[in-house]
């Protein structure tokens, strides 16, 4: 299975191409036709040796950017299995196999304001749901709140169902995704969002195998407490600029890792050292902070891979630019010195 993002004039695509063309089927005509409780609106390009699935990503941002550095706390999860269970019951209502659905962290999609789950239901895409939900299931421990003891408790249960054999998902989702005090009815399908809203990204968590070393309850929850404050968190780093005397340029200024000189005053600077560097609006949720209007919560990433920094566009609203270059999301483009990225309307230089 292989997948690319694009950008067109009003909405980004994951695409998912096969090696061969689709045959006309059910289920084809159901994830086209129909907009379906929780599907990844989808449409169909076909050529004469390949078919590629298109799936509008506007908006949305995947589970696994989502959660890099975020903790999912008790509520969080609860909310999560209710998502995936509306999914699976109108999958099953349009009668489609949900051994189909990728439960991929980076194919599934959330919005950032109302935490509403969508998934690719993709045809050719052949695992039994119940191992999907496993492996999904494992990832989510390692993402939980260390100091959320009736997440953890909670998390560790619904894994060791998980791993019971022959259980029933849906029977499953329906145990775990009940409230112990309020049961709200399940609504109708609301129409598909199209509120363009970029995900928050909190703090990285640890492996999930740690949390359960020890099962004592009392003492062991403050020292994951202790744990995670003492965890390395993304801060922003604000760096004014000194004055430079204009033949400065003439020598060679050697600097630490990759220096981001902003082209308006309005706009801090950023001195990038570590290997994942966010910049986006949302302050407490990224390392370089850019509070304007046009910039998506979290817009964009600075990677680097040991030799070569390269700029990533993550599904940002309003788009990057490397030079005249504008990024389809999550593309990897390099950086090299004294280039200009633009991100939506903030427009830096490139000092390497």
């Amino acid at each position: 299975m292989e997948i690319r993002y694009k950008r067109d004039l009003n909405s980004n695509y994951m695409i998912l191409k096969e090696n061969c063309p689709a045959a006309e089927s059910y289920e084809v005509r159901m994830i086209t036709e129909n907009r379906i409780y929780g599907f990844l609106p989808c449409v169909i390009q076909r050529h004469e040796e390949r078919t590629e699935y298109y799936y509008e990503i506007t908006g949305r941002q995947s589970m696994e950017l989502l959660y890099e550095r975020r903790k999912l706390n008790f509520e969080q999860l609860k909310e999560l299995l209710r998502e995936l269970l509306r999914v699976l019951e109108s999958a099953q209502e349009y009668l489609l196999n949900p051994d189909h659905f990728v439960l991929n962290p980076g194919s599934m999609y959330l919005n950032v304001k109302s935490e509403k789950l969508y998934l690719c239901y993709y045809p050719e895409f052949k695992k039994e749901i119940r191992e999907s939900f496993l492996d999904l299931a494992e990832y989510l421990l390692g993402k939980l709140d260390k100091g959320d003891a009736e997440g953890i408790e909670f998390g560790y249960e619904l894994y060791q169902s998980a791993l019971e054999p022959n259980f029933s998902l849906l029977e499953l989702l329906h145990k775990y995704a009940e409230t112990k005090k309020e049961v709200p009815e399940i609504l109708p399908s609301p129409p598909v969002s199209s509120v363009s809203v970029q995900e928050e990204i909190l703090e990285k968590t640890g492996s999930w195998k740690n949390f359960f070393k020890k099962k004592s309850k009392g003492p062991t929850l403050e020292d994951y407490v202790a744990e995670a404050d003492q965890m390395g968190r993304g801060t922003a780093l604000f760096i004014k600029e000194e004055s430079i005397p204009e033949t400065a340029y003439l020598e060679k200024v050697k600097r630490d890792g990759l220096f981001l000189r902003s082209l308006s005053e309005e706009y801090s600077d950023f001195q990038v050292k570590e290997g994942n560097f966010l910049i986006g609006k949302k302050k407490d949720s990224v390392d370089g902070c850019i509070p304007a209007a046009t910039i998506s919560r979290i817009h964009a990433r600075i990677t680097y891979d040991g030799t070569v920094y390269y700029v990533e566009d993550l599904n940002s609203t309003n788009g990057t630019w490397a030079d005249q270059v504008q990024l389809n999301p999550y593309e990897l483009y390099p950086l090299r010195d004294g280039m200009y990225l633009t991100f939506a309307s903030a427009e830096y230089e490139v000092q390497l």
